[in-house]
């Protein structure tokens, strides 16, 4: 058994997967969007069909399921813009420290 070194300790993964979360959630936009509209337009197919107009079902569930990707598209944004507030933030706090400890 041959074993490859793995260039990340646990400790560095852990902190790779919390750096990265939101460029792998914005990265996930175009699969979520795609997802949710197929879902909703064969979801209201099948549930037109079973009330008797699966061609009307299927246009509601496609918007619907358009609305649905869209919406969450604007969440998926809006936790990636917090995210990097909250990175900016730190990272004026950490500059005004270190000015603070030069004149110091």
């Amino acid at each position: 058994m041959v074993l490859i070194p793995f260039p990340f300790n646990k400790r560095r993964l852990d902190q790779f997967k919390h750096e990265n979360v939101g460029m792998f959630d914005l990265a996930s936009i175009g699969i979520t969007l795609a997802l949710a509209i197929v879902i909703g337009y064969f979801g209201g197919k099948w549930i037109g069909g079973k009330l008797g107009n699966a061609d009307l079902g299927s246009i509601i569930g496609f918007v619907l399921g358009v609305a649905a990707g869209f919406m969450e598209m604007f969440r998926s944004i809006a936790r990636w813009n917090r995210k990097m507030e909250r990175m900016e933030k730190q990272r004026r706090e950490a500059a005004q420290q270190a000015q603070e400890d030069i004149r110091e």
